[in-house]
């Protein structure tokens, strides 16, 4: 089938208003506006452009942005280099064109990948980094949280404004809206919001395994998070509740939510993913924070970046050791709908023992004499 397209090229691929992220790499300046007609494959949520006739492009003003990108990289590539270097371009930048086959296959099978792809964990560690800075330099906490949000904007154009960072600084700006107007906001609601608003400028979006996976995981944390929130207020010890207990249920909540859409698409379930997670998150934020650092100080380069680097490769050790554990990881056959249908099932049925549960239900037991 042949299509006409129009849309931004962002690093190998074109998003499309009514298509959605169509693959395709072209030799023209990211951020540019491309439009013509191609074939294309589509299997799944994957679209790729094959046969590809380019009619006109135009560069935009966001070719700046994506040149101050590649700055970037040059940066983290002459100041740590190989491997590691390349996993912090991934993390922080969303390059993952140069990262090998092997490492990104080490990070999926430790439940991981996530982190490879820019999204709301991400912005929301630039944003707090970008906040207590701004804190710290004596910003009152109204326009530091205006000017954060306004940065991690920037930093989702910078990264290539892939569907959960988008989703993520959708949210974000809705809290920041909230505690500037000093009103609650409902992070159910907002989380719904920024789907809506994203399927009406993109509505094949929703086929998108990124925009699924984004949705779900932030789903099953509030979900989970809500329904144990009496539990968790009963910890009476905050700094083990804090730094513990709730990053425990955040992770276990997201494992949770996307396992079965791991499983059904990449055909594969980490079982040491919430170890993995627990410990590589933490030293994500490190790596963040120190990639900032080396940006913005350069006379420390040469001690950052061997700072930066040491964390990388504690990483990739971490991650080395749980690969090699036995039954680190359960293959399974991919695209099987029973494995969605399984997980519908035993979600309904949990549903159905919270609801009597809440209700105080006592279901009669006839015990025959």
């Amino acid at each position: 089938m042949r299509l006409f397209f129009s849309g931004v090229y962002l690093e190998n691929r074109i998003i499309d208003p009514v298509y959605g992220e169509l693959s395709i790499n072209l030799h023209i300046e990211p951020a540019s506006i491309v439009y013509g007609s191609a074939r294309y494959t589509e299997w799944g949520s994957q679209r790729k452009l094959t046969e590809v006739r380019i009619k006109g492009n135009h560069p935009t003003i966001l070719n700046r942005i994506f040149n101050y990108r590649d700055m970037l990289d040059n940066k983290i590539d002459e100041s740590i280099g190989g491997d590691i270097g390349k996993i912090c371009s991934a993390i922080i930048l969303g390059k993952r064109g140069d990262l090998p086959p092997y490492i990104y296959k080490r990070f999926q099978y430790c439940g991981a990948a996530h982190l490879l792809a820019v999204s709301g964990l991400h912005t929301g560690i630039v944003f707090m980094i970008i906040l207590i800075f701004l804190m710290v330099i004596q910003i009152k906490r109204k326009p530091a949280l205006i000017i954060s949000g306004l940065l991690v904007s920037l930093y989702a154009l910078l990264t290539g404004l892939r569907l959960p960072v988008l989703r993520a600084s959708i949210m974000l700006w809705f809290f920041i809206i909230g505690e500037v107007k000093e009103r609650n906001i409902d992070p159910l609601n907002t989380l719904s919001a920024s789907g809506i608003l994203i399927l009406i400028f993109m509505p094949s979006s929703i086929h998108s395994i990124s925009f699924q996976l984004s949705f779900i995981a932030v789903f099953s944390i509030l979900i989970i998070l809500k329904v144990f929130e009496s539990r968790l207020s009963q910890i009476s010890n905050n700094w083990l509740k804090k730094w513990i207990i709730i990053p425990m249920f955040v992770t276990l909540s997201a494992q949770l939510g996307t396992f079965p859409l791991v499983a059904y698409y990449f055909g594969y379930i980490p079982l040491f993913g919430l170890i993995a997670n627990l410990i590589l998150i933490p030293l994500v934020g490190t790596l963040i924070a120190g990639t900032f650092l080396l940006w913005t100080i350069p006379i420390l380069q040469d001690s950052i970046g061997s700072f930066v680097w040491g964390t990388g490769y504690l990483m990739n050790k971490i991650m080395i050791i749980l690969e090699r554990l036995p039954y680190s990881v359960i293959e399974v056959r991919e695209r099987d709908p029973r494995i969605l249908f399984s997980y519908l099932f035993l979600v309904i049925i949990l549903i159905g023992i919270m609801m009597f549960r809440k209700k105080g239900t006592v279901i009669p037991i006839t015990v025959p004499s």
